[in-house]
């Protein structure tokens, strides 16, 4: 590992545990074991070291070849999609729970959950890629659905995508309060409960 990627992880597991605010660069600089001055020839700033964070993040969900499988397209043509809507899903959730198997991405959804109320930077953070766009995704999902009669036709697919996308949200943030690093023995039940809330509420909208 060299210098700039030990800043990364540093910095972040410092980001993580006590806040992004609470975090000096000199902090940084001692755990990494370097003057505070040779972490400019890394980063301008420790905004910068943030931004790099969250760059390195949304390339995940933008690059990772399980995330982007051809199977786990949102069109009108996905068999998994509109055979079995349970395995779409599943097949998404098993991508998620891999991505976060690494210790370090696990680290930036604790980050990202409990700093976004103060910092600004993390707050549009979290509006835009862990809101916005996953609800856009699920309310195309519930789009497809509908419109080939495999769910209910009087439901509303952006409140069905809210309610979809909530519980999960909810159990992120219930692991976030109560532990300062997340231990990686809780993803297996994170994920089971999600996909089983998932699958209850297919289970209730579908059309029998």
């Amino acid at each position: 590992m060299n210098t700039k990627e030990k800043i990364f992880d540093i910095s972040l597991d410092l980001f993580s545990k006590k806040g992004y605010d609470s975090v000096s660069l000199r902090e940084i600089a001692d755990k990494v074991g370097i003057k505070k001055s040779s972490i400019y020839s890394h980063y301008p700033s420790k905004e910068a070291i943030l931004m790099d964070i969250f760059e390195y993040f949304t390339n995940i969900f933008e690059y990772d070849e399980l995330l982007n499988t051809k199977e786990l397209e949102l069109t009108p043509d996905n068999e998994t999609l509109l055979e079995n809507p349970e395995m779409f899903y599943h097949m998404g959730s098993e991508a998620i729970k891999e991505m976060l198997s690494q210790e370090r991405n696990l680290k930036i959804w604790k980050l990202i959950f409990i700093q976004m109320h103060y910092n600004e930077t993390i707050r549009l953070f979290f509006q835009n890629e862990m809101l916005v766009k996953p609800l856009m995704f699920w309310e195309g999902f519930f789009t497809i659905l509908k419109e080939h009669g495999i769910i209910k036709r009087d439901l509303d697919p952006k409140l069905l995508a809210k309610e979809y996308y909530s519980f999960p949200i909810y159990l992120l943030l219930e692991m976030s309060a109560e532990y300062d690093d997340i231990p990686q023995s809780l993803l297996d039940g994170f994920f089971k409960q999600a996909e089983d809330h998932a699958n209850f509420l297919l289970e209730c909208i579908k059309v029998k």
